[in-house]
């Protein structure tokens, strides 16, 4: 029997429209050294799933169409976090906190509250998906060059603080580019 054609896929809480206006003005502050995170993909990351089969896919759909979750309100922390998952695989690349390197995303912290908590432990556990350590955050972009963290970690972040439009599971077509494959709105019956 072949093998079935797998995808990555990860479920995302998409962020208030007030918030992605913010965010965008302030990715022109710094575009000279981040090369900025498409409007349409700022989101925050629930859970992956690698290498999901068709059944996988069809469960992860389901747990997303049939559940009706509390709306988070999204807001910025003002913690900046720096990395590269991708990067991360290359024997040679060595993190350092002192200096965001080229190619390494640059993260926005995001409040952890109640309501965000809820959804993504439900998909998590829901799914059996392995999350270590998850620290919800924003992406601004990826670093064009090295610079010093402290130029990020000085900039002044948006203030915005509005509830969550929808969950979604996307298909990761690349590192920065992603398709929605199904989208359950927030604050609407199941």
């Amino acid at each position: 029997m072949a093998n079935s054609p797998t995808t990555n896929v990860f479920f995302s809480l998409r962020v208030p429209p007030g918030l992605v206006d913010a965010l965008v003005d302030l990715q022109g502050t710094c575009s000279d050294r981040v090369e900025p995170q498409e409007r349409d993909h700022i989101h925050i990351t629930l859970g992956f799933m690698h290498d999901a089969d068709a059944g996988r896919l069809a469960d992860a759909a389901a747990l997303l169409s049939g559940r009706a979750w509390p709306t988070p309100a999204i807001t910025l922390t003002g913690e900046v976090r720096h990395g590269s998952w991708k990067l991360s695989k290359d024997p040679a690349y060595r993190y350092d906190e002192d200096v965001i390197q080229r190619q390494e995303q640059v993260r926005l912290g995001v409040e952890h509250n109640p309501e965000l908590a809820e959804i993504q432990t439900e998909i998590t556990r829901g799914l059996g998906i392995e999350e270590d350590g998850f620290w919800p955050h924003v992406t601004l972009g990826l670093a064009r060059e090295d610079f010093p963290t402290a130029e990020v970690k000085g900039m002044t972040l948006p203030s915005v603080k509005e509830p969550a439009p929808s969950v979604d599971l996307q298909q990761e077509m690349s590192v920065t580019d992603f398709r929605v494959l199904v989208r359950r709105e927030l604050g609407r019956p199941a």
